[in-house]
């Protein structure tokens, strides 16, 4: 046979090693699916500078038809200064395989949460910038063989850190029983720390852009789109879920 050529060698040898490629060089995929997302936030002031702090979700897929989370998240704030508060608290999150990229399981969470809010007028606009970081502990239900149970599997921790900047104006002379109504615009930026290397990553992003409707002096509704985009690392994809978001605001203040 005669002599391969080195150029021939080259392309022979450059064609093997791309074939020898692990998976993780295929490139990542996207899934764009639809979402809703109901919520309810409580801001009940218990002394003049505390107050309680709660909020859950319930969250669903395909526009309601489909389970996909559920997160009850409890805290108390603490006002140090006109415009800027802190808090802290307790999270508790269960997940459903949901959508076009399931998990392979179920999962339930247990978290906690500190955070710093800042606020302050930007002409007609009011501003406010949240910082918050959590420790997450995470675990897969797993099947019990010959039964129809779930048992916890091995816990994750996890860190990370959020921040969310929104504005909020009045929209012009448009009223509700003479109260102003609002439109809002907020995104946040949710980045995972930690993993083998402690790695700084984006792991999600919320954009949202809505209105806020006022039911009463205390109490006011919110309807929007948010668009949600995922990381799914593990499995080099990215969801991008596109979101009705419906919420109820109370505020004892």
């Amino acid at each position: 046979m005669p002599p391969i050529s080195i150029r021939k060698g080259s392309a022979l040898a450059l064609l093997v090693a791309l074939s020898a490629a692990p998976a993780g060089a295929q490139p990542w995929i996207t899934r764009h699916q639809d979402a809703l997302w109901v919520g309810a936030f409580v801001d009940e002031p218990i002394t003049k500078r505390t107050a309680l702090w709660f909020d859950g979700s319930w969250r669903r897929m395909d526009l309601g038809a489909d389970p996909q989370q559920l997160l009850l998240r409890p805290g108390v704030q603490v006002t140090l200064a006109p415009g800027v508060r802190v808090a802290g608290g307790y999270a508790y999150i269960a997940t459903a395989p949901y959508g076009n990229l399931p998990a392979a399981t179920s999962t339930r969470e247990h978290r906690s949460w500190q955070q710093i809010s800042l606020s302050h007028r930007a002409g007609p606009f009011t501003m406010s910038h949240r910082y918050r970081l959590e420790q997450r502990w995470i675990h897969p239900l797993l099947a019990v063989m010959g039964s129809d149970d779930r048992e916890a599997g091995p816990t994750a921790y996890q860190n990370r850190l959020r921040y969310m900047p929104r504005a909020q104006a009045n929209l012009g002379s448009l009223t509700l029983q003479g109260r102003p109504l609002i439109g809002f615009v907020w995104d946040e930026l949710l980045m995972p720390l930690g993993g083998g290397a402690q790695t700084f990553t984006i792991g999600q992003n919320r954009a949202t852009v809505g209105v806020g409707v006022p039911l009463s002096p205390r109490v006011r509704a919110e309807v929007g789109y948010m668009n949600l985009y995922n990381a799914l690392a593990a499995r080099r994809a990215n969801e991008v879920n596109h979101t009705l978001w419906l919420s109820w605001h109370w505020s004892g203040r």
